[in-house]
């Protein structure tokens, strides 16, 4: 038992190391930017009206909102063009480009902006957020500098709850939150320089790789650039799966085995610790017996705890969830399995009606 306690405690210290702090954005001199939003958008006509309101109302604005409508088959074009945002109808995806990596370039190409700013059209920007990140960016050397905000996870349906280790997993992979690698970008949110953003490649420099943001860093890193990465509560939040369960499975799988295997070494070994001790504080309660039953709900309360502590950090989930936290461990498992048996055994992977 004393060996089991140790592994534990092991564990729970792998936490930390992997998500020791998530910086939030702080109020910086405040520039002037030229800026010009892109959003790739397939199929986002229920997504685009938040987010594009809540450009609308910021008292500062881009100079320019840019909608790529990848092909949509509903009135994605529509609701863009009455909230005032110039739409791109996107040409036909060229062999070897992702949709999103080749929506993004024919943005940045249309773009006359000397900032560009890439969002998801499932993100929207809280009162204030976006002059509040425009204030942020002005602390760092803008023209050398990606920043990148990891939105904060809002959750209505119970099912959403689901995401809980996915987002902490990506947090802690991606975000240089911890003690292991530099920060690399989010997906869902990049504000980047034009003259970097052509420096390094842009998203043709990575038009294959379904976690461009993971791979653009590498180059933005090799091209002398520096990536930064900061919590966006408060700022820029996201509901990621609105549309159900299946679209939540699918979503999370096309990626999962990728993300895995572009993690920092030390993070993914941090990980593993981490989650293995998860779940091992889980099948000790149910294991122990009546006299250690104590001690090991105990540890239980610990781990659910920490998992508390960060997941109140990066999105809006309930405390059943926190105090249940092996349920969606166990998805997280489950799902991670999935995608690396569809990795390896070279299955297709759909997202939004297109194979990846």
């Amino acid at each position: 038992m004393i060996d089991l306690i140790l592994l534990l405690l092991f564990g729970l210290f792998a936490g930390f190391l992997l998500l020791l702090k998530i910086p939030r954005c702080q109020r910086g001199p405040g520039r002037g930017y030229t800026v010009s939003a892109v959003i790739p958008a397939r199929n986002e006509e229920h997504n685009l009206p938040r987010l594009l309101h809540s450009l609308q109302c910021s008292a500062e604005k881009p100079g320019e909102v840019i909608v790529v409508d990848d092909h949509s088959s509903d009135a994605t074009a529509k609701v863009a063009t009455a909230f005032g945002a110039t739409v791109l109808t996107s040409k036909e995806l060229p062999p070897g480009w992702t949709g999103k990596t080749w929506a993004c370039t024919q943005g940045a190409a249309a773009a006359s902006g000397d900032f560009l700013l890439f969002l998801d059209a499932d993100t929207w920007f809280m009162e204030d957020g976006y002059s509040k990140m425009l204030s942020t960016f002005s602390l760092h050397r803008c023209e050398d500098t990606a920043l990148s905000l990891l939105p904060y996870h809002e959750t209505n349906r119970l099912y959403e709850e689901l995401s809980l280790f996915f987002n902490l997993m990506m947090a802690g992979g991606a975000g240089g939150f911890g003690v292991f690698g530099e920060a690399k970008l989010f997906g869902q949110c990049l504000l980047i320089s034009k003259s970097l953003y052509l420096r390094c490649g842009g998203h043709a420099g990575v038009r294959q790789q379904i976690l461009e943001n993971l791979a653009m860093s590498e180059h933005i890193q090799a091209s002398g650039g520096r990536c930064v990465c900061l919590s966006g509560k408060n700022v820029l939040h996201v509901r990621m799966f609105p549309e159900g369960m299946s679209q939540l499975r699918e979503g999370w799988t096309k990626a999962f085995a990728s993300g895995a295997a572009a993690s920092d070494l030390g993070a993914l070994m941090a990980s593993i610790a981490w989650l293995s001790a998860l779940a091992a504080s889980f099948f000790a309660v149910l294991m122990a017996s009546v006299d250690l039953r104590i001690i090991t709900l105990v540890i239980y309360a610990v781990f659910a705890a920490q998992v508390a502590w960060f997941g109140r950090q990066i999105g809006r989930y309930r405390w059943y969830t926190f105090a249940l936290f092996p349920i969606p461990l166990f998805f997280y498992f489950n799902l991670f399995v999935t995608s690396l048996w569809r990795k390896v055994s070279r299955q297709h992977v759909t997202w939004r009606g297109r194979d990846l």
